[in-house]
């Protein structure tokens, strides 16, 4: 038997599932610097490896939570910061739908790492 709780299985799925999203959108950014015509291609195939870079940290640190390691909480919590203002910087540049659901999934994944069943189980660690 588990002795992750499921707030715990919650938060490293999405903690993984944003990290993925990071590492799609760096691909993309690198595949449009290759193939489009940036106004500076060293800035965009930087931008696209430091993306993919930071996509492939927070698949970890959702493995890491997946893995019950007490260290994976303050990273995932410092995603969960990261993902309100950029969710808010979508909101006020008329991407409030996906702002809206990018902060409605960072709020859950920030309540899941809180919780209590989920600081029991780090403890534990």
């Amino acid at each position: 038997m588990s002795t992750r709780p499921m707030t715990l299985s919650t938060a490293a799925a999405i903690e993984a599932v944003e990290g993925a999203a990071v590492v799609a959108v760096g691909l993309y950014v690198g595949v449009e610097a290759i193939v489009g015509s940036p106004n500076d291609l060293a800035s965009a195939v930087v931008l696209a490896v430091m993306a993919i870079a930071a996509g492939v940290g927070i698949v970890a640190v959702g493995r890491g939570l997946w893995q019950v390691r007490r260290w994976g909480r303050a990273p995932a919590l410092l995603t969960q910061i990261f993902a309100v203002i950029a969710a808010i910087s979508m909101i006020q540049s008329s991407r409030q739908i996906l702002g809206g659901v990018l902060i409605v999934v960072a709020v859950a994944a920030a309540a899941a790492l809180l919780s209590p069943p989920t600081t029991r189980a780090l403890d534990q660690d």
